[in-house]
């Protein structure tokens, strides 16, 4: 195993103990894994903080700690071909190899209960501009990505003790339930937190706005920067955060003036539909209500996949009500044209509005 064999080669060459063919492999070895600095310098913290003051305290120390963390890890780890079968010439090796050996017991333990704890992203869904995605995650969990959107998260998820996804855009979940075993919804404003419910999450960068809609079960949530504060929500119910700072794009997301409210929702009614705004767009449907077409602008161009460009402040300014489904962006601007008097030109993925 090359980080096993890496983890021995460091521990060798800050004992003194490694040769010159030794030294040579640990140099190929770290230019072919990079991230192995993070080895040396935890390693050479244990060896600073591991003292030897006699042979039997070295020893007693080895075989007490080997004792207390012997089942976290792979036996694997602990690299028993680093131990000779005689004694150490003087005094000096034998705590060489009893300090490395205390080292590689609580290095390969951290590794270990890292690896089994953390929650690593390793895994990766992206639903880029104009495409929206369905996707289930290991433990079960249907995720509804829309567009512009990413998701993170550890192929291990079902095993974690907490379920932990990383969330940029906006995602509906329907949440496989596991009692002891919550599932959390990170963005870089948020924290959502359940155990198995359905609700959506909306978080994008460049809006000034995030919000989270619950349609069953229940969630608690917290903002990052007032992470003490637990919100909980009930059905139908939509926590809205506003930074009043402006978009997050060009000023900090961590601003204090923020303003949180908590709304119930309600559905809307065009034609003779029903639809919830905050959810309709998993079923493939744009949905908007009394929107100004300048507060419509990122929902249109995330969704017909354009860059629309409104130079006429009167059109910016006009209110609409609609719901798309199955329209192109000229067929959009058409009905919506029907409504409202303003001109457009479309040049590739260039929406000019005037």
């Amino acid at each position: 195993m090359d980080r096993s064999r890496i983890i021995e080669l460091l521990a060798r060459k800050m004992a003194g103990e490694a040769n010159s063919s030794e030294l040579e492999e640990l140099a190929s070895l770290i230019s072919r894994y990079p991230d192995s600095v993070y080895y040396e310098e935890l390693l050479g913290q244990l060896w600073q903080e591991s003292p030897v003051e006699n042979e039997h305290d070295t020893d007693d120390l080895y075989q007490k700690h080997l004792q207390k963390y012997a089942a976290d890890f792979n036996p694997d780890l602990l690299l028993p071909e680093i131990y000779p079968d005689e004694e150490p010439s003087g005094k000096k090796s034998y705590k060489a190899f009893a300090t490395i050996a205390i080292c590689l017991v609580a290095l390969s333990s951290l590794l270990y209960l890292t690896k089994s704890t953390a929650a690593k992203t390793d895994t990766q869904i992206v639903a880029g501009k104009g495409v929206r995605k369905n996707v289930r995650l290991p433990d079960g969990t249907m995720v509804w990505l829309n567009s512009d959107s990413k998701l993170s998260y550890s192929r291990q998820i079902a095993r974690q003790k907490k379920r932990i996804v990383h969330l940029q855009g906006e995602a509906f979940f329907d949440v496989a339930h596991r009692d002891h075993q919550p599932f959390i919804v990170k963005t870089d404003r948020m924290s959502v937190k359940v155990l198995g419910t359905a609700f959506n999450v909306k978080d994008y960068a460049v809006e000034n706005s995030s919000e989270a809609t619950l349609l069953r079960g229940s969630i608690e949530l917290s903002v990052n920067e007032r992470a003490q504060q637990k919100i909980l929500l009930n059905p139908s119910e939509k926590f809205a955060l506003v930074d009043g700072q402006g978009k997050k794009g060009g000023n900090s997301p961590h601003s204090t003036d923020m303003t949180m409210t908590i709304a119930h929702v309600l559905p809307v009614t065009i034609g003779d539909e029903q639809y919830i705004e905050e959810t309709s767009w998993k079923d493939n449907t744009l949905v908007f209500k009394n929107e100004t077409l300048e507060e419509l602008k990122p929902r249109l161009e995330r969704w017909f996949n354009v860059k629309i460009h409104i130079e006429s402040a009167r059109a910016g300014s006009y209110r609409f009500t609609g719901a798309f489904k199955k329209e192109e962006i000229t067929e959009a601007m058409t009905a919506m044209q029907l409504i409202k008097p303003f001109t457009f030109n479309l040049k590739e993925h260039d929406l000019i509005i005037y």
